[in-house]
C-alpha cells in the first residue's frame, strides 16, 4: 500500500470522524447553554455554597451562634446571606477569611466563630493543640478590658506568647479556609461536569431517537453515554481535524 493510498484512507476516516465530532461539538455547546441558563434562573450557585457552608458550620459546638457572628461578619447581617452565597467561590472566601480575622482579633466578641474556626483539628500527636486559642482568648480580653499592663518581664514573656499564640493560630484558620475552598471548588467542578455530561448525553439519545432508522435502544443508552462524555471535548477534535484537511 503505497503513501497515497493511505492518505486518501486517513482523509476519509478523518472526514466521518469530523461528521460525529460536529455533532458532538453542536451538542456539547448546546448542553452548556442550557446548563448555564439553568444555573442563572435558579440560583444553583447561591443555594450550593449556602449547603456547603452550613454543613461546614454544622460541625462547631454552637452551630447557629457561630452561623449568625459569620453572616454579621461576612454580610454584614444575615438579611444580606443571600448576596454572600451568590458571589463565585474566591470571593466568597475572601469574605470568609476577613470575617475569621475580625474574629480572631476581637475573640471575646464573636466566641461562638472564634472556638469554631481557631479549634484545632482532632489529631493524637496534636496533644498541646489547643492551647493557642486559650492563650490568645485570654489575653485579648484582657486587654478588652482595659487592665493597665506592668513594665516585668513575666508581662512581657506572656505578651510574646501571646503575639506568637496568634500568628500560629492566623496560619492555621488561613490554611483550614484553604482546604474548605479547595472542597467547594472540586465539589462545584464535578457537579457541573456530571450535570453537563448527562444533559450532553440526553440531547444525543434525543437526536438518535429521532432518525428514521434508529439504533437499538442498547446501542442508543452506550452512544449517549460515549457522546455524553466526550461533547464537552469535541470542540478539539473538530478543531484539530479541520486543521488536517486545511493542510490537505
Amino acid at each position: 500500500m503505497d503513501t497515497s493510498t493511505i492518505a486518501v484512507a486517513v482523509e476519509n476516516l478523518s472526514g466521518k470522524i469530523l461528521d460525529y465530532a460536529l455533532l458532538l461539538a453542536a451538542i456539547g455547546t448546546i448542553a452548556m447553554a442550557l446548563l448555564e441558563l439553568i444555573k442563572s434562573v435558579t440560583y444553583w450557585r447561591r443555594h450550593f455554597h449556602r449547603r456547603r457552608l452550613e454543613r461546614w458550620l454544622a460541625t462547631a459546638p454552637e452551630s447557629k451562634a457561630a452561623h449568625q457572628q459569620l453572616m454579621l461578619l461576612a454580610a454584614g447581617g444575615p438579611g444580606n446571606a443571600d448576596v454572600l452565597y451568590d458571589q463565585p467561590t474566591a470571593k466568597l472566601m475572601g469574605q470568609v477569611q476577613a470575617a475569621a480575622n475580625v474574629a480572631l482579633d476581637f475573640p471575646s466578641k464573636y466566641p461562638a466563630f472564634y472556638e469554631f474556626i481557631a479549634a484545632m483539628p482532632q489529631v493524637r500527636e496534636l496533644r498541646d493543640g489547643g492551647d493557642d486559642a486559650k492563650v490568645w482568648s485570654r489575653f485579648s480580653a484582657e486587654r478588652m478590658e482595659g487592665r493597665p499592663r506592668k513594665a516585668s518581664v513575666a508581662d512581657d514573656t506572656q505578651a510574646r506568647g501571646a503575639a506568637q499564640a496568634r500568628a500560629r493560630l492566623g496560619n492555621l484558620v488561613s490554611r483550614k479556609l484553604d482546604v474548605l475552598q479547595n472542597e467547594i471548588e472540586f465539589a462545584w467542578a464535578r457537579l457541573n461536569q456530571l450535570w453537563s455530561v448527562t444533559g450532553g448525553g440526553a440531547l444525543l439519545a434525543w437526536v438518535l431517537l429521532n432518525q428514521k432508522s434508529h439504533p437499538s435502544p442498547e446501542l442508543v443508552v452506550l452512544l449517549s453515554l460515549l457522546g455524553g462524555l466526550v461533547a464537552p471535548f469535541a470542540k478539539d477534535v473538530v478543531s484539530a481535524l479541520t486543521s488536517l484537511r486545511a493542510r490537505r
